[in-house]
Order: C-alpha cells, then sequence, then structure tokens
C-alpha cells in the first residue's frame, strides 16, 4: 500500500467514525402512515427557526387551548419541531374549516374563546412554540381539501406571525388508542 493511500484510510475513518455519531445523535422521524402525510411545515418565529416533519401528530378536537379561561372549541395539532420543541397549531375557530375552500387568516378582536368560536369571515389560528405563549396569526390562508369532524383534516396554511411565519401541509387522524 503506497503512502499516500496509508494516509487517506485513517482520515476515511475518522469522517465514518463521525458521521457514525452524528447519526446517533439525530431525533428519529414518525413516519407517515398509510400514506398521510402528518404535518410538514417551516418557518421562523421570534428569529427562531421551525421545522415540523411528524407522520402522525397528535389531533385534539374540542377545547384544546391551555390557555383559554372557558371552555371552547378548538382543532388542535400537537407535536414536536425536528430538534425536540413543543410544537402546536392550533384552529381556534374550526367552522371556518370547509371542504374544498380556501378562507383568510386574521386576528379579530373577539373578545372570549366562545365569541372567537363564532367567528366566520377568517379563520384564527395560533402557534406555539416549546413554552412560549401561544402566537395569534395576523394575515395568511388556510385551504382544506377534507374535513371529517374529529376524524380527519386535510389542508394548507401559510401564517403570518406577528414575529415570523410558518407555512405547511397537514393530514391529520386520532391516534389509534394504546
Amino acid at each position: 500500500m503506497g503512502a499516500g493511500r496509508a494516509a487517506a484510510v485513517p482520515a476515511v475513518l475518522a469522517v465514518a467514525l463521525l458521521a457514525g455519531g452524528c447519526t446517533a445523535a439525530r431525533q428519529e422521524i414518525v413516519q407517515p402512515r398509510d400514506g398521510r402525510s402528518g404535518l410538514q411545515g417551516t418557518g421562523t418565529l421570534e428569529g427562531r427557526q421551525i421545522a415540523v416533519a411528524q407522520g402522525l401528530p397528535e389531533l385534539t378536537v374540542g377545547d384544546c387551548d391551555p390557555v383559554a379561561p372557558v371552555p371552547d372549541d378548538d382543532v388542535c395539532i400537537i407535536t414536536d419541531t425536528v430538534d425536540g420543541r413543543l410544537f402546536v397549531l392550533a384552529f381556534e375557530n374550526p367552522a371556518v374549516l370547509v371542504p374544498g375552500t380556501q378562507i383568510a387568516v386574521g386576528d379579530p378582536a373577539c373578545t372570549t374563546p366562545p365569541a372567537c368560536d363564532d367567528v366566520t369571515d377568517v379563520a384564527i389560528v395560533t402557534v406555539k412554540l416549546g413554552t412560549d405563549d401561544p402566537v395569534t396569526a395576523t394575515e395568511g390562508s388556510v385551504r382544506t381539501t377534507r374535513v371529517e369532524p374529529f376524524a380527519n383534516y386535510v389542508g394548507e396554511v401559510t401564517l403570518q406571525l406577528p414575529t415570523g411565519t410558518f407555512s405547511g401541509s397537514f393530514d391529520v387522524v386520532p391516534r389509534p388508542e394504546d
């Protein structure tokens, strides 16, 4: 073996060991189930990157907004970002989620969660990242292609947040009972 080849072998081994170590440390991403896409999206919030790729996020329908002082109706998609932070995408007035439609996103001046449930001219969407307070999107759109209440929600979101953006797609169903 020549001197050049002998020197290259330790370098190749070092790269392989480093790459293997990095691979072992990465978070495993749950793969989509039965051809469904789950929740995928990217964006920023207060200068922090958001990346979500979850094949089977938690779908909660009903009162799933933890900061609401009184019960209301919500549709929440709950998961973790690819770097392990809690991520919640919440539709605060789910009655506007109609299959085959696109609706603008807004932040109307509704004073209580039940009053926000009654808003029909815009979708009210909040994003929660980690332990931070939820942030309500100010602009954007929600396009839904399938809505089966409590069973399946399929669509896309493009959100302008007060200090960032988020866009992605969702095809979510309740998790199977363990």
